[in-house]
C-alpha cells in the first residue's frame, strides 16, 4: 500500500474531508488530492504532522523503507509536545472550572446576603420580591460565566461590580420614590437594571480597549459566539428598556389618576353630589391612549385618590358644619 493510499484509509477512518485535513494541515486541498492520488508526496514536515494528527505511528504511514532520517526522534519529539499540550489543556481546564465556580460561589454569597438582610433581618427593601421572582441573579451569574467563557474576564467582572452596585443603590433610590409619590409605584427594579447595565456596558468598552492591543484575533467559534452573546444581551436590554418606559409611564398616569381623582372627590363632597359609582370615560385626559400604561395607571389610580378625596371632604369641619 503506499504512502497516498494509506493517507486516504486513515483520513476516511477519522471521518476528515479532504478540506478538513488540509485545513488541519495549513496547505490546500489539490496538495492532499495529489498525494492520495500518489503524483506527490508529502514533505518529512506534513508527514510528521500527519502522523500526529491521525494518530498513528510515523511507520504505519510511511513505511519503514520510505522513513526520512532522524524522522523517528523528530516524531518521539512531536509526541512529546503534543502531550505536553494535552496536560497544559486539562490543566488550564480545572483552573476554569475553580474559577467559575468561584464565581457562582460569589454570587451565592450576594444572594444570602440579600435573604439575610431584607428577609431574616426584615430590612426594608423594594427589590428583594422582583429579584426572587425574576431569579435576577442567577441570570446574571450565567452571563458573568458565559464572559468568563470567552475570556472576557473584564466585562465579567464589571457584571459582578454591577451586581454590588446596583442592589443599595437601587433600594434606595426605589424606596425614596414611593416615599415621594402618592401612589407609591415601585421603581426599584428599573434603578437596579439601569446601573447594571451601566456596568456591564463599561466593562464592554474596557474589553474594547483592551482587545485593541492584542495581535492575535480570536476564533471563528469564539468570535459566533460572542456575537450570538452580544445579541442575546442587545435583545435583552431593548426588553428591559421597554418594561422600564411602561412602567414609567403607568406611574406618572397614576399619580395624574390619583390628584384627578382626589380633586374630583373633594369637588363632589362639596357639592353634596352622591359618591360617583366609577370613573367616568370623560375624565380621562385626552391625550392617553385606550389601553396604553398610562391610560391603565390613570384608571386604576384614579378610584382611589376619588375616595380618599371624597372621605376627607366629606370628614372636614366646613363640611360637618354646612
Amino acid at each position: 500500500m503506499t504512502i497516498g493510499e494509506t493517507i486516504r484509509r486513515l483520513r476516511k477512518e477519522k471521518g476528515l474531508t479532504q478540506d478538513a485535513l488540509a485545513d488541519a494541515l495549513e496547505i490546500s486541498r489539490q496538495a492532499v488530492a495529489k498525494w492520495e492520488s500518489g503524483k506527490s508526496a508529502p514533505a518529512t514536515e506534513n508527514l510528521l504532522k500527519l502522523a500526529a494528527l491521525l494518530e498513528v505511528p510515523l511507520e504505519e504511514l510511511a513505511g519503514p523503507k520510505e522513513q526520512p532520517s532522524c524522522a523517528l526522534e523528530e516524531y518521539a519529539r512531536m509526541q512529546l509536545e503534543q502531550e505536553r499540550k494535552k496536560q497544559a489543556a486539562k490543566a488550564a481546564l480545572r483552573t476554569e472550572l475553580q474559577r467559575a465556580a468561584a464565581i457562582a460561589a460569589g454570587y451565592l454569597a450576594v444572594y444570602l446576603a440579600c435573604l439575610t438582610a431584607f428577609y431574616l433581618a426584615g430590612a426594608k427593601s423594594c427589590i428583594w420580591g422582583w429579584m426572587q421572582s425574576c431569579h435576577i441573579l442567577a441570570v446574571t451569574c450565567l452571563v458573568h460565566l458565559a464572559f468568563r467563557l470567552l475570556g472576557r474576564r473584564r466585562a465579567g467582572g464589571a457584571l459582578l461590580a454591577g451586581t454590588l452596585a446596583a442592589i443599595p443603590l437601587a433600594n434606595a433610590a426605589g424606596l425614596a420614590v414611593m416615599e415621594r409619590t402618592l401612589t407609591g409605584c415601585n421603581y426599584g427594579w428599573v434603578f437596579y437594571l439601569a446601573v447594571l447595565f451601566a456596568f456591564c456596558g463599561l466593562g464592554c468598552l474596557w474589553e474594547l480597549r483592551a482587545a485593541k492591543g492584542r495581535a492575535a484575533a480570536p476564533s471563528r467559534r469564539r468570535r459566533a459566539t460572542g456575537m450570538a452573546l452580544a445579541a442575546a444581551l442587545s435583545l435583552l436590554f431593548l426588553a428591559c428598556v421597554f418594561l422600564a418606559v411602561r412602567q414609567v409611564r403607568y406611574g406618572l398616569g397614576a399619580e395624574t389618576g390619583y390628584r384627578n381623582g382626589y380633586a374630583a372627590g373633594e369637588a363632589d363632597a362639596g357639592a353634596g353630589k352622591p359618591r360617583a359609582p366609577g370613573l367616568a370615560a370623560d375624565r380621562f385626559p385626552a391625550d392617553y391612549a385606550f389601553g396604553s400604561s398610562a391610560y391603565k395607571g390613570y384608571a386604576v389610580h384614579w378610584s382611589s385618590g376619588y375616595n380618599d378625596g371624597y372621605d376627607a371632604r366629606a370628614a372636614s369641619p366646613e363640611s360637618a358644619g354646612g
